[in-house]
């Protein structure tokens, strides 16, 4: 079967996440010790704090390109096998967005006052690199909002790709 993209479906699947995960964030900012919603290392600077809607909003662009992409075969697919494709497009969606996490992190680092001279190879270099290193880490230990996201994740795709099953 061949599979087109789907712009509106993608919009969709953004949105969607998007506007679900961003109040989830506001209201576990206000309910957790401390607003601490965020996973954070050990001498980081906490810019995903100062902008969570930025940090918030790349991984749902992603999640809504690859679910997209998969989101019929997870409407044809049974009940592991929806859950497998779930967990594929949610790691794939942590692997794919990461670099940009860190890539972002590093131009907020810039603002604050560290800007180097070769400051476009350390933004996409470093920052890139730096993401795929630290960023699963950082949503891993971000504890319970990861949960949530997992579960909004798999929610929205099943809703929404029942919505266009072919």
């Amino acid at each position: 079967m061949k599979h087109t993209f789907n712009i509106k479906r993608l919009l969709l699947y953004w949105l969607l996440s998007y506007g679900i995960a961003l109040p989830a964030y506001y209201l576990l900012y206000e309910i957790l010790p401390n607003g601490y919603v965020f996973g954070m290392l050990f001498r980081m600077h906490l810019y995903h704090y100062q902008y969570p809607e930025q940090y918030i909003a790349i991984p749902c662009f992603f999640f809504g390109l690859l679910a997209t992409r998969w989101a019929d075969n997870l409407a044809r697919a049974g009940l592991y096998a929806k859950l497998l494709w779930a967990a594929l497009i949610i790691s794939l969606t942590i692997l794919v967005s990461s670099p940009f996490g860190g890539i972002l992190w590093k131009w907020h680092d810039m603002q604050a006052g560290y800007f180097p001279e070769n400051w476009p190879l350390i933004l996409l270099g470093k920052g890139s690199l730096m993401g795929l290193q630290f960023g699963w880490l950082v949503i891993a230990i971000s504890f319970p909002y990861n949960i949530f996201g997992i579960c909004l994740a798999y929610l929205v795709m099943r809703r929404v790709s029942s919505m266009y099953r072919t």
